[in-house]
């Protein structure tokens, strides 16, 4: 149980994902058998001091990477101990996009500078003809692991100081520059494609020419301008992403 109680010591994670990692970690070493019941929610939020809505967050996600499935009046059953997709991300906060950089590794491949045009610079937040600098890498689950992705960073050229720090840097790349910014990030804007993997990447994938990708692209925003756009190209049969919206009080009060 010690490996257990460390990770609800994670107090970088919201409460629910604490609970989620430490559930995910007891199905993949097997207690919970396929084919059997989990506790109840009212079992689980005992022994978590957890009220049940925060437990109900947890087993939503166990749901959603296809480790258990729930039934009215039968409970949750567990029908997999391995994820149906090799990769997942779930986001409300800066905090949760914190902690998938410090929980999986990032090689710099190459940088550097640009001048962005048109398209470009609507994509990432700039002007057509400024001097950007470019940073090619990939995202890895652990040293020697698989590769989650290939991204490409697009950074303003007055930050081109920090992004000297960028090689061996094993935390988020926007924390890094926000610490030079003028001010902190008041925003993040998130974009989804479905696109062709271009072929050098599909290459530095193990992907077949031809593949798909499914392409997140993340600007993280100041109030003076963008500090970093990149563009996440994740093979789109190993990438789930889930987002949740919740209620506002002031909507269900109208």
């Amino acid at each position: 149980m010690a490996a257990e109680e460390d990770t609800l010591l994670n107090d970088s994670l919201p409460r629910y994902a604490q609970i989620q990692k430490n559930l995910e970690q007891r199905l993949i070493d097997g207690v919970y058998p396929i084919g059997s019941l989990m506790p109840s929610e009212q079992e689980l939020s005992a022994e978590f001091g957890s009220s049940r809505t925060t437990i109900r967050e947890a087993l939503r996600y166990l749901r959603e990477r296809g480790y258990v499935e729930r039934r009215q009046g039968v409970g949750t059953r567990v029908i997999s101990d391995t994820t149906r997709s090799p990769y997942f991300q779930s986001f409300s906060s800066l905090d949760e996009l914190f902690q998938v950089a410090i929980e999986t590794y990032y090689v710099v491949m190459d940088v550097k500078t640009i001048v962005i045009d048109q398209e470009l610079a609507e994509l990432v937040g700039g002007l057509a003809g400024e001097e950007w600098i470019l940073i090619n890498g990939v995202r890895w689950t652990e040293p020697g692991g698989k590769p989650i992705c290939y991204i490409q960073s697009y950074v303003p050229k007055r930050f081109e100081h920090v992004v000297e720090q960028f090689p061996g840097h094993q935390g988020p790349f926007f924390e890094l520059l926000e610490r030079h910014a003028e001010g902190t990030i008041e925003e993040v804007v998130q974009e989804i494609r479905a696109l062709p993997m271009p072929v050098e990447f599909s290459r530095q994938l193990g992907l077949k020419p031809g593949s798909w990708s499914m392409q997140l692209l993340r600007r993280y925003v100041t109030e003076g301008g963008v500090l970093i756009a990149s563009f996440n190209w994740h093979p789109a049969d190993q990438m789930t992403y889930v987002m949740r919206i919740h209620r506002s009080h002031e909507q269900a009060a109208d």
